[in-house]
């Protein structure tokens, strides 16, 4: 169980959002830049927290800010990329310890707070207001490590290539932290233009967790963010292109398993009743131990090693990915899509489909375990504009029938299959 968001407007596209979580010893404090996910921006704008995160004009350099850091009792500073639908999320962090465990009383909230401002809103710009040239080198590089990596992990990389064939039209398929040649282009003066934008024109979302004093913060950014000039964009969510025919792709890797990806158009459920079965239908169909692929593909017919389901809520698609020996191929695909049509037809029973439930229900537990599962949960539901908290959603999907769970089935619409077999790379 987590704690009731309390969210409040405090400037122009700002809000301030809140969750009292006693049961931790520090608070977590992240400043989100919420902007709409273009491709011919997602890289600048993904390089942008990691540049920031380099220093500001309080502490002009990474040493600097450490020692500052260390001055907060250790204080952990955080930069990410989000991506959420057609919004892309940059995302600054504070993890502090709470003001009544300093020693000398220092005001650690208020402190943190004016230091996650100077950081995200007052970088250390040069005379030509742009980045230090050797920060954007350095972060540049592990931007471009980070995009990179995808193709160390085959599993990823498969299912990257499978949604780039669902979503070449659509901003759902754009890259979270862009394209490598995207990053190379990227110039000091390209960047602090990005970052202008930003704060010029992104929602920002402010979350508070922990045990402390959220209005201490709130005070600080309410009064800094009445200074700015701004003229946020609307990040609304786009309407999904029309079903287009089904899209085939494979490719030759250099590796010993198979990674076969199928993805499911669940015909873009728009209520929270249809996206509620269609997540019940992922676990049912592929997300548990118990599920229907996992005891007939992989246990019963031994067609692949892993097979796993997943429904992309931001996006509405089902996402099927198995790891199969390459002369497995057809068996494996074709029996994936048979079980889905057997669900469809209802052919699972009473004990399979509450087992289900009750594995959802129970894995809504750990989300209170962090604060920063907590920030996402409640950052999720912003985003899609449907604010609840574990409790109410637990309610929600005890709610789900068998016959809703049949119907999300039946919508499911195959549109892109991937397979990245052995061989030499293509």
């Amino acid at each position: 169980m987590i704690g009731t968001l309390n969210r409040k407007k405090i400037g122009n596209g700002a809000f301030m959002n809140s969750v009292n979580e006693p049961k931790f010893k520090h608070n977590r404090i992240t400043l989100c830049l919420v902007t709409p996910l273009e491709k011919e921006k997602a890289t600048v704008n993904a390089l942008v927290p990691f540049v920031l995160r380099k220093g500001c004009k309080s502490c002009p350099d990474f040493t600097a800010l450490n020692k500052k850091l260390a001055e907060m009792y250790g204080a952990i500073l955080e930069a990410d990329v989000g991506k959420h639908g057609n919004k892309q999320i940059i995302e600054i962090t504070l993890l502090l310890a709470d003001d009544k465990y300093a020693i000398g009383g220092e005001k650690m909230t208020e402190t943190a707070a004016n230091l996650l401002w100077d950081i995200v809103f007052e970088p250390n710009l040069d005379e030509n207001g742009h980045f230090p040239e050797i920060d954007l080198e350095l972060e540049r590089e592990y931007l471009i490590d980070t995009i990179e990596s995808d193709l160390n992990d085959k599993r990823t990389y498969a299912i990257g290539k499978a949604l780039d064939l669902v979503f070449e039209k659509e901003p759902f398929g754009i890259k979270r932290y862009g394209y490598v040649e995207d990053a190379k282009a990227i110039t000091s003066e390209s960047l602090a233009k990005a970052w202008k934008e930003l704060v010029e024109e992104a929602q920002i979302e402010i979350f508070f967790a922990g045990p402390g004093n959220s209005e201490i913060a709130e005070k600080v950014f309410a009064e800094k963010i009445a200074s700015l000039d701004r003229n946020p964009v609307k990040t609304s969510e786009s309407e999904m292109v029309d079903y287009s025919p089904l899209k085939e792709a494979e490719e030759s890797m250099d590796i010993a398993q198979g990674k076969l990806v199928m993805i499911f158009r669940m015909g873009a459920p728009k209520t929270e009743k249809e996206k509620n079965a269609a997540r019940m239908l992922s676990a049912l169909y592929g997300g548990t131990a118990f599920s229907k692929l996992f005891m007939n593909v992989r246990e019963k017919m031994s067609l692949c090693y892993y097979a796993d389901s997943h429904f992309e809520r931001g996006s509405g698609i089902l996402i099927v990915d198995c790891g199969i020996e390459f002369e497995n191929r057809e068996k494996a695909q074709k029996e994936i899509i048979n079980q889905l049509e057997l669900v469809a037809k209802g052919d699972f029973t009473d004990e399979e489909f509450n087992d289900t439930k009750g594995a959802i229900i129970n894995s809504l537990g750990s989300v209170g375990d962090t604060l920063y599962s907590v920030e996402s949960w409640y950052m999720s539901g912003i985003v899609e504009e449907n604010i609840v908290t574990t409790e109410e959603d637990k309610k929600a999907m005890e709610a789900v029938t068998r016959e809703e769970v049949m119907k999300a089935a039946e919508n499911a619409k195959l549109a892109a299959v991937f397979f990245l077999k052995g061989g030499e790379n293509e």
